[in-house]
């Protein structure tokens, strides 16, 4: 009988240290997780997707969207606020609509499906839009609600939304 005993005992302690090992790795997954998010800056991405969707800026993850989109963005915005708008304010509010295009064709083909994901496409195709967005960013600090700035946004905005939706439920 002991040495059922002494195998019933062997048994339990590598059951409590099997147990214990896949804590010990739960927790040290949380904690790799933890740390990731924290070098996050402008990146909605899970971290199975940073490698591929994102650019590295010292330690922390960018959104290549965001890189392309933001600082030319801005940039046109301050001169257009500053009066050296990028074509002549007759034409407003056309140029910021067509501009919007391309990103939003990119977006919801890859959501939905109809190609693959392709950085380079994605990056020349936010640049476009950068020019129209910060074209309608200018209005926007000139005149705070700016319908210029806010309807592209509402609009493109919700088109990207449902393309979203549309692919999580085809995920489903």
């Amino acid at each position: 009988m002991p040495e059922v005993d002494d195998a019933t005992e062997q048994a339990k302690q590598q059951l409590a240290l099997a147990r214990l090992d896949a804590g010990l790795h739960a927790l040290g997954q949380r904690e790799r997780d933890r740390q990731a998010r924290r070098g996050m800056w402008l990146s909605h991405h899970d971290l199975n997707h940073q490698a591929e969707r994102c650019v590295r800026v010292g330690r922390r993850a960018v959104c290549r969207r965001c890189a392309a989109l933001y600082p030319l963005g801005i940039f046109v915005a301050v001169v257009s606020a500053a009066g050296m708008a990028p074509w002549p304010t007759s034409w407003d509010p056309w140029p910021i609509w067509v501009l919007s295009l391309p990103a939003t064709f990119a977006y919801v083909g890859e959501a939905i499906g109809l190609f693959g994901y392709n950085a380079r496409l994605q990056v020349a195709t936010m640049l476009v839009t950068a020019v129209g967005f910060g074209r309608a960013l200018g209005y926007e600090f000139e005149q705070r609600w700016s319908p210029e700035f806010w309807g592209p946004v509402a609009v493109f905005g919700g088109i990207w939304f449902l393309a979203t939706l549309v692919a999580q439920l085809r995920r489903s």
